[in-house]
């Protein structure tokens, strides 16, 4: 009686194996890993950068209600 294999090729995707025991579906592809996290601290920084403009133009907007409602 012989065991399935662990993992397994899946068939005409070369990056991609069936792990039997749980059913998952793995990406062996590494430099798309590298890819997509490069990717997503490039968004995330934007995402940074995008925050503090609008925490800037708050803080102006701020402070040009201030100099308008001076007497």
């Amino acid at each position: 009686m012989s065991e399935k294999p662990r993992i397994v090729p899946i068939k005409d995707q070369e990056a991609l194996v069936r792990d039997n025991k749980s059913g998952a579906v793995l990406n062996t592809d590494m430099s798309a890993l590298e890819k997509y996290r490069a990717k997503r601290e490039r968004d995330r920084k934007m995402q940074e950068e995008f925050n503090q403009m609008k925490n800037d133009m708050s803080e102006i907007k701020s402070l040009l209600a201030q100099l308008v409602n001076r007497d």
